[in-house]
């Protein structure tokens, strides 16, 4: 079933509105926004994505949101202006009193009205006559509509192939968490120094060089291209391998996985690094891995390092983790999922309870070993 025009009521969550517009089996020809001025600016983000998509846009003003009456007499004045067009209203968004008065108005002028469930993405038809319709949204939206419909730019994601070699040692290192947790945390921290004094060069210390796992560690990744020890001194190959050796490593790992499991999950988009620019056209943040599951975002920040230790603030870099986690979900609306996969299982306990109370799932030391099946779970819900 499908009609030639939705009237879509905006507000913060743009998912309700988007989806069904971008289904094909649902697909209007066109789109009336109705918007109130506290809106205009998601109004424009949401109008931008579904023009992108070739479907004309309009917009209806709602002067006051909070005006039921005023509401309803801007809805009835244009149906009866528009009494020859097919218009179905989605009435998902809006104010509760704005939402009220155009299922009146939409009742009165005998046009059908519809709702879609955030939690199945089925469209609910309200309409005694459609009551029986059962329709169920098709989990079909890309990283680039979600994130821009909620006014975030994306300027950069990469979908890489990963050769077998990088896909090994990834593994391998995983496999090997308990035995060199430590000793690639240690390397973690030398490659981050080298980041910050913008080396590809690093002095191994006394201490350093005499412990037996960090040795192993480096000839591992000296194995495969991504650094040479000569002398007492790491040397990065490129400013590339300085990153996979910092940690990069552990986000290729998640990408894996959930490029693994897409197909036999409805993963729909997926993507590594994605950076990406705020609305205010300033603030820039990169998330380690994103994708898409029945149209919701999943975002995973990736910490190799140790996260008990003291970040770049006065708080443990745990705590950052998790603050940033907390950022970014807001970016894409309610639904949004965030997991934090904490390589070596040093967050703090106080960092575990606040990820709990602020439904962020982590994953961590040897819980990685079955990243495939904690991921499988973590969408299941």
């Amino acid at each position: 079933m499908r009609f030639d025009t939705h009237l879509c009521l905006v507000s913060a969550q743009a998912t309700p509105n988007l989806t069904p517009v971008l289904d094909p089996a649902f697909r209007p020809k066109h789109i009336v926004l109705a918007v109130s001025r506290d809106m205009e600016e998601r109004a424009k983000w949401l109008s931008e994505v579904i023009s992108s998509h070739h479907i004309p846009v309009e917009r209806l003003p709602i002067p006051d949101p909070y005006d039921l009456h005023g509401c309803s007499d801007v809805l009835l004045n244009w149906l009866a202006s528009h009494d020859k067009v097919e218009v179905a209203l989605n009435v998902t968004g809006g104010t509760k009193l704005m939402a009220l008065a155009a299922q009146e108005a939409f009742r009165t002028a005998g046009r059908p009205v519809f709702y879609v469930s955030a939690e199945t993405d089925e469209v609910v038809f309200l309409d005694p006559a459609l009551r029986k319709e059962k329709f169920v949204l098709s989990p079909k939206l890309k990283l680039r509509d979600y994130l821009k419909s909620h006014g975030f730019t994306p300027i950069e994601q990469s979908k890489p192939n990963i050769s077998a070699s990088l896909r090994d040692l990834a593994d391998h290192l995983v496999s090997s968490v308990t035995r060199w947790s430590d000793a690639l945390g240690r390397l973690n921290a030398i490659a981050e120094a080298a980041e910050k004094a913008k080396r590809l060069v690093a002095r191994l210390t006394t201490e350093q060089a005499g412990i037996r796992s960090l040795e192993e560690v480096l000839g591992e990744f000296e194995q495969s291209g991504m650094l040479q020890v000569n002398n007492g001194e790491v040397c990065f190959a490129d400013e590339k391998s300085r990153d996979f050796v910092k940690g990069g490593w552990l986000e290729f790992h998640a990408y894996r996985c959930v490029a693994d499991l897409a197909p036999q999950l409805d993963i729909t988009d997926y993507a590594l690094n994605v950076k990406i620019l705020a609305p205010d056209g300033a603030t820039r943040n990169e998330i380690d891995c994103a994708f898409m599951h029945r149209n919701r975002l999943h975002l995973i920040e990736c910490k190799a390092g140790n996260l008990a230790a003291a970040g770049n603030t006065d708080e443990a870099k745990g705590t950052d983790a998790l603050y940033k986690l907390e950022s970014l979900g807001k970016l894409g609306g309610l639904r949004t999922q965030e997991m934090l996969i904490d390589y070596r299982g040093l967050l703090k306990e106080a960092d575990k309870r606040r990820a709990a109370q602020s439904g962020i799932k982590v994953v961590s030391a040897g819980q990685l070993r079955n990243l495939r099946a904690e991921l499988a779970q973590w969408v299941s819900k």
